[in-house]
């Protein structure tokens, strides 16, 4: 009788054995599979974050770098293009208007501004109109005096973190500007503000819906004063979505302001790309 009963029941046993047997290779071929597609996730997500955050390292995540530059100031281009190279950045020179051109600053109004003012003024607004002809959705204004944070590369990939997708224009330097509403902690030197009023215009950046609102916000035409200060009238009138980086990222290098004719106020920068150059 007990033959006759392991007989029975050892196939039943051996049975068994292998159904446990792939019943758990299946648990660990689902558990690994599990594991695998998180990490493909993951993987997609830091992916995104970087498209999102890592800027272009040759236009600082900007669709676009202009300098408002005057062609006889060779100088100013070596240097500038000395910069360029070693931080990687691609510059485009577009063409100041000059306090010599009589002819194109008679056209429009002057609102007690001097030659190298009007000049200056126009210079930026013809470059808005370039700006909406090309169709870049955002674009970095440079003058050509600007010096650079040596690590603005990676401090811009932390501030778009924090900058509102609505905006309008974002000052990377500045002169004179009280500190407004925080907006992010990203960065932990450089953190993002709301613009208050920001003087100067020798680093700015602006979006399409931003460089269009300017075009019809400071027609030189009726000018209320210098350019940077029409800026900043309709930035506080709230007009203009505008944030301001703090402490600035790009300052005007040291020597009088062919562009702007401002006065000579000098501002530092806590790594200085120009001095680390030898300048």
């Amino acid at each position: 009788m007990n033959s006759v009963s392991s007989l029975i029941t050892a196939p039943n046993l051996s049975q068994s054995n292998r159904q446990m047997k792939i019943y758990i290779r299946l648990q660990i071929i689902f558990i690994l599979s599990i594991f695998c597609l998180q990490l493909l996730l993951d993987n997609s997500n830091d992916l995104n974050l970087q498209k999102q955050f890592i800027p272009f390292n040759r236009t600082l995540g900007f669709n676009h770098i202009y300098i408002i530059h005057l062609k006889n100031r060779i100088d100013r281009r070596e240097r500038l293009e000395e910069i360029s190279s070693y931080l990687g950045l691609d510059f485009d020179y577009f063409p100041a208007i000059s306090k010599n051109d009589k002819q194109i600053l008679s056209r429009y109004g002057s609102a007690d501004m001097n030659l190298q003012q009007k000049a200056c003024y126009l210079s930026h607004y013809f470059l808005y109109k370039q700006i909406i002809d090309k169709g870049y959705n955002s674009v970095l204004i440079l003058e050509d005096d600007a010096d650079f944070e040596l690590n603005i590369t990676a401090v811009i990939a932390d501030i778009y973190r924090d900058l509102p997708a609505s905006w309008d224009m974002l000052y990377l330097g500045h002169c004179f500007e009280g500190i407004g509403e925080l907006v992010g902690k990203s960065s932990p030197v450089h953190r993002l503000h709301k613009s208050m009023f920001p003087m100067c215009t020798h680093a700015y950046a602006v979006s399409y819906s931003g460089v269009r609102k300017l075009i019809d916000l400071i027609d030189p035409v009726i000018p209320r004063g210098t350019v940077d200060y029409s800026i900043s009238v309709v930035i506080e009138e709230k007009n203009v979505s505008s944030y301001s980086i703090h402490p600035q990222l790009i300052v005007q290098w040291k020597d009088h302001s062919d562009i702007s004719g401002s006065l000579d106020l000098f501002f530092n920068l806590l790594n200085s790309t120009s001095r680390f150059l030898g300048y």
